[in-house]
């Protein structure tokens, strides 16, 4: 797909990215190696810069005429120094997100 993968800034480069990608399971947008989480425009942060991973709840408006805001878990965390915030489309999906990102079950996370 890609020819080369790139790091999210401020984070380190995987010399194998190409070949971890292959290895990756999908999970909604994201894909999820032993290695990096995926995203789907070629980018990727490595599991080694990831750090302090939570569970949110977002507020996403819709759109329409009666201004409904739906509420929405989000996993949020620090990567290249920056907060980071990536939203899956469902509760599973997001559950299986911060399993793969921190080694356990996300019973206690709020989800």
């Amino acid at each position: 797909m890609f020819e080369k993968y790139i790091p999210v800034s401020g984070c380190r480069e995987l010399a194998e990215a190409k070949e971890d990608r292959k290895t990756a399971k999908r999970i909604g947008q994201y894909r999820i190696s032993k290695k990096a989480l995926y995203y789907a425009d070629g980018t990727y942060i490595p599991f080694a810069d990831i750090g302090e991973v939570a569970v949110e709840k977002m507020t996403v408006p819709t759109k329409g005429c009666c201004g409904v805001v739906l509420e929405a878990p989000a996993l949020t965390f620090m990567a290249g120094g920056a907060k980071r915030r990536i939203m899956a489309d469902s509760e599973k999906q997001t559950g299986k997100l911060y399993e793969a990102l921190t080694g356990r079950k996300p019973e206690n996370a709020g989800l």
